[in-house]
């Protein structure tokens, strides 16, 4: 019976730990889509107006295109690089399993998201903007598809909705006319849909942290 019970406390402690690893890995997947959520449409409107606000601050628009939406993107890729290399530092040291491992499984996901977005720069008008959803929209599909494939327990619907949404709405947009309502369209669907999943995301993390407490 003595043993028995040590079993039962040691799969108890084992289900504290998965628990709490989903909780950072929840958090900082949260953290994640509400910076994309407000960085990506944020750069992406300096870029294109670019010369107006330059005016405004007096600046050439090339001045301005060199650092400012610069700055703010490298701000919001250090936020989120921060969030998940905590993450998987922890756990790695939880688990004492080697931290190259979970880092690598973090570059894998950054390098999906880079090459998905810096393709656009390749789509031609007037499709370009629109073209920022599918990159959203195939990033959050492949690193739903990653993270399962790795882990039959790492599932993650908050990657599924936002694939979903984007590649969704994307659709009509490519059948409107009017590139400014467009533009503000393909801006307001992403921001709301990766904030959106980012909330859902950081809400799920709250309930698993709850969850091992009791």
């Amino acid at each position: 019976m003595r043993g028995l019970e040590e079993i039962r406390k040691i799969e108890e402690a084992l289900l504290i730990v998965e628990r709490y690893e989903a909780y950072l890995f929840k958090r900082a997947l949260g953290i994640a889509f509400i910076v994309c959520g407000v960085v990506f449409p944020l750069t992406a409107f300096m870029v294109l107006h670019a010369e107006p606000l330059a005016g405004l601050l007096n600046m050439s628009s090339g001045a301005f295109v060199t650092f400012a939406p610069t700055i703010t993107l490298l701000v919001g890729m250090a936020i989120i690089l921060y969030s998940f290399t905590s993450a998987h530092v922890v756990t790695a040291r939880m688990r004492k399993t080697p931290v190259k491992k979970d880092i690598a499984h973090m570059v894998v996901l950054f390098l999906v998201w880079f090459v998905a977005f810096y393709l656009t720069n390749y789509v031609p008008e007037p499709y370009t903007v629109v073209s920022w959803l599918w990159a959203g929209g195939v990033a959050s599909l492949f690193s739903y598809y990653i993270l399962k494939r790795e882990n039959p327990s790492w599932v993650y619907p908050e990657l599924l909705i936002v694939g979903v949404i984007c590649l969704t709405v994307s659709v009509p947009l490519l059948l409107m006319r009017g590139s400014q309502l467009v533009e503000a369209l393909t801006f307001l669907t992403f921001g709301v849909s990766f904030i959106a999943g980012g909330f859902h995301s950081l809400i799920n993390a709250s309930k698993e942290l709850s969850e091992s407490d009791k």
